[in-house]
């Protein structure tokens, strides 16, 4: 990902996020949906969709209880 911002600096970002990592931020997220900063609504929905693509519906639910 790269983006030029207002003072016309390139900004990238290339990061590989471990399963952990996947799992502990859609946990945060879900705990604080009520606060997530605007901008990153599809960044959590996107780490909720790789989680529950990657288990069962049983096991999501225990995952976010």
């Amino acid at each position: 990902m790269t983006e030029q911002n207002d003072n016309g600096i390139k900004l990238s970002l290339d990061y590989q996020f471990t399963s952990e990592e996947i799992k502990i931020l859609a946990r945060y997220f879900r705990k604080n949906q009520a606060c997530i900063p605007n901008g990153l609504e599809e960044f959590a929905a996107a780490l909720e969709r790789t989680v529950y693509n990657s288990m069962s519906i049983d096991e999501a639910e225990k995952f976010y209880s």
